[in-house]
């Protein structure tokens, strides 16, 4: 005679082993739906991946230390794209950074979550116009949370990871979350970029922007823009008695009130060569200055051709320290002789200068961008570069 099941599907579900379980000495159980289980694991586990870039990446690594300690929330950071899923962007992303932040961003897994840290990461804030900076990073990749401050202490960035949390668990449960919308602040905010979540972004932006973070070595145009300029009266020089006796010995004039020497640019190497030989050993600067056809040193002249100003500084060390600071001129395409023989500092100083100004330095052995993207068309720091110039397609 067989018995049939029990087909009662309100009585609880009941087996040997949970009762053998519960007689154990100090074993508690609890039940509940894989799903919830993978929602509070995933929850309780957001690894960061931290893409800091300036003052906020200090406050970023304040929340990992003892007065906030993120840890105790399961939240730690990883080095790697590969093993996080939160990116947090704390910091101002330049165009040259922009295409590498994109690239990171499609090596994380999903599901992966960004939170823009700070003013910079989400409007560019103080430097949302300036040539190098991108007008947030939502422009670029998709933010889930956003942490206001200039910058947020690590208690709101704490803050801003307990809300993904409660955005986490919504998507887990089937509920579309969206920010309530403010009219009049996307109004002044709304950056030059489209975000990734404005109406009129296109697919075409999408495609160009992923394009460019592959290959970034593409030439790009933007439009000149004429500025004025306002001449000052440069302080008179005091030299230190060496370099003057040395100035005079090579001829030259050192009597203006009005800078620095102008030195010839074919004595220029060997100036700089006999007073390392007299001491000055550390090379402390080189600035070069952009000078439109009219205006020179001494204001508006019609005569003046245009040129490039390269002012050079050496110290000695020690007690006693002496300065010595000379300018040479050289004309748009004219080389100016590198002084990396003599000075290692010279490398990367001299190419800052050929990438914001646009001064060739011959004989250098590595002379190619260093602040600015490969593809950036222009040196941004001459007279005739519009600050707020277009680098398509991130800014």
């Amino acid at each position: 005679m067989s018995s049939k099941p029990n087909l009662d599907t309100t009585a609880p579900f009941e087996h040997p082993l949970y009762k053998t379980l519960e007689k154990l000495p100090g074993l508690s159980l609890g039940t509940a739906s894989i799903d919830d289980l993978l929602a509070w694991g995933l929850t309780n586990s957001l690894w960061v991946f931290p893409m800091a870039t300036s003052c906020c990446g200090i406050e970023l690594m304040a929340s990992a230390a003892s007065r906030v300690d993120l840890d105790r929330m399961g939240t730690i950071v990883r080095a790697t794209p590969r093993q996080a899923d939160v990116m947090v962007v704390a910091g101002t992303i330049t165009v040259k950074m922009a295409p590498r932040v994109l690239k990171l961003w499609e090596q994380m897994p999903e599901p992966k979550w960004c939170i823009a840290m700070g003013s910079c990461a989400i409007s560019g804030d103080f430097y949302r116009n300036l040539y190098s900076v991108i007008p947030g990073i939502d422009t670029v990749i998709p933010v889930d949370v956003y942490v206001p401050g200039c910058p947020p202490n690590p208690e709101a960035l704490m803050h801003g990871l307990l809300r993904l949390q409660e955005k986490v668990h919504a998507a887990r449960r089937g509920v579309k979350v969206v920010r309530d919308p403010n009219p009049e602040l996307m109004a002044i905010t709304k950056p030059s970029i489209p975000r990734l979540c404005d109406a009129e972004r296109t697919e075409e932006l999408t495609r160009a922007q992923a394009d460019d973070a592959m290959r970034v070595t593409e030439e790009q145009t933007s439009e000149p823009l004429e500025v004025a300029y306002a001449p000052s009266t440069p302080l008179p020089p005091v030299f230190a008695p060496d370099f003057a006796g040395l100035l005079r010995e090579l001829g030259v004039d050192a009597s203006s009130t009005e800078g620095p020497p102008i030195v010839p640019l074919a004595r220029h190497y060997e100036l700089a060569r006999r007073l390392k030989d007299l001491g000055y050993r550390q090379y402390v600067s080189v600035v070069a200055s952009h000078w439109p056809a009219g205006l020179g040193r001494k204001g508006k002249d019609d005569t003046e051709p245009e040129h490039y100003e390269i002012a050079y500084i050496l110290r000695t060390v020690g007690r006693g320290s002496r300065v010595a600071t000379w300018v040479v001129r050289a004309a748009i395409g004219e080389p100016v002789p590198t002084l990396f023989p003599l000075f290692a500092g010279a490398d990367w100083q001299e190419r800052e200068q050929y990438d914001l100004v646009g001064v060739r330095f011959a004989g250098h052995p590595d002379l190619r961008r260093l602040m600015m993207a490969e593809n950036y068309v222009g040196h941004p720091l001459r007279r005739d570069f519009p600050s707020d110039a277009p680098a398509a397609p991130w800014r």
